[in-house]
């Protein structure tokens, strides 16, 4: 019941091909920050973080770790209303963006 298949030279030529160009090809397609070429964090290093409280403390906490590369703020919580677009504000203009999630 085994299907025995017999490769030409031939074909296992062209598949070897295939695979080096991909393997070639590969490395060009991901770009450099992925890598944490060119200054930017990769991924793998990268800490999202988010704020429970962005009150004195909360804040405070926020600020020395906003100054850490490679952390990066990705969302505000605070049951005040000003005290949470206050974090936001100051989230949003850490990472130059207005994606902040904000949670009540």
């Amino acid at each position: 019941m085994t299907n025995k298949r017999r490769v030409s030279r031939r074909g296992f030529l062209r598949s070897a091909a295939g695979v080096a160009g991909a393997a070639f090809v590969a490395p060009t397609i991901i770009p450099a920050s992925a890598l944490g070429k060119s200054g930017a964090v990769a991924p793998s290093n990268r800490i999202l973080m988010g704020v429970i409280g962005a009150g004195g403390m909360g804040m405070g906490d926020t600020g020395g770790l906003m100054g850490c590369q490679g952390v990066q703020f990705v969302a505000a919580c605070d049951v005040d209303a000003k005290r949470l677009a206050g974090a936001k504000n100051r989230i949003d203009g850490r990472n130059k963006t207005k994606d902040c999630k904000t949670y009540v």
